[in-house]
């Protein structure tokens, strides 16, 4: 084969993968909006311009698509919720849903995770152009859409902002070093590695410390026993380097 063809269809190739093509039917599952697809552009950017929170559907229907960042990997975790009862008073509650995911794939604009993928893009408004998310799929319901569809989610905020409101949200963020916990106090470590499980609603030990101590926080909603599956791979490493600490 001629290398000046070879040399073409690398090229093509590489650019169908950076620039892919807007799918035709664009919309908000949740209030049935549809998008014009002319309004939207999609173009390879640093990996950086797209990490934070984009934001999908709106009122009860709405949920958070958040992708951290793990040295060179990504991470995914979405965030919906369910009316329930509290779990210390027994009244009916708003209880923040959590699903993770660690191995996520990143080729050009687009992101795969699990069994699902979606596209970054931009979208005009007028003059100004808005960070969006289009999603091949209902995550949250297991399903992919049909051919030439996605959902649109908007860029909402930076990750840290979106984590600000929990106590030791930086644990989630980022795996911190030895050093970033020096000083600090067994119960504070205790505490510390007990905060990452309380952000997904973990159940303490009824009359234990940890339940004393998270039942005072405004933001902890206890509703399940284990948690294992919504840790990100970040977590789970500053978990291991608090807990070999505690053993000190």
């Amino acid at each position: 084969m001629p290398l000046l063809l070879i040399f073409v269809m690398a090229l093509f190739l590489s650019n169908s993968t950076a620039f892919a093509q807007i799918p035709k039917h664009l919309f908000n599952e949740v209030s049935g909006e549809v998008y014009d697809a002319k309004d939207f552009s999609s173009g390879t950017k640093p990996i950086k311009d797209r990490i934070g929170n984009y934001h999908f559907g709106e009122s009860e229907g709405e949920w958070n698509f958040v992708i951290l960042q793990n040295k060179d990997s990504l991470i995914v975790q979405l965030w919906d919720g369910r009316w329930d009862k509290d779990y210390f008073i027994g009244e009916t509650t708003w209880l923040n849903i959590c699903h993770t995911f660690n191995k996520v794939k990143l080729e050009g604009n687009k992101i795969s995770f699990g069994k699902y993928s979606g596209q970054f893009a931009d979208a005009k408004d007028g003059n100004k152009s808005h960070k969006a998310l289009l999603l091949f799929c209902d995550p949250l319901m297991g399903r992919n859409y049909g051919k030439d569809s996605a959902e649109v989610g908007y860029y909402s905020s930076e990750t840290k902002v979106f984590y600000s409101d929990k106590e030791y949200s930086e644990l989630s963020l980022s795996v911190k070093p030895e050093s970033y916990f020096a000083g600090k106090s067994k119960q504070q470590l205790k505490i510390m590695r007990n905060a990452i499980y309380a952000r997904y609603g973990m159940i303490f030990q009824a009359g234990g410390d940890m339940e004393k101590y998270f039942r005072k926080k405004e933001w902890y909603r206890p509703f399940q026993k284990n948690v294992a599956a919504c840790l990100t791979d970040i977590e789970n490493r500053n978990i291991e380097t608090i807990s070999r600490l505690e053993q000190l």
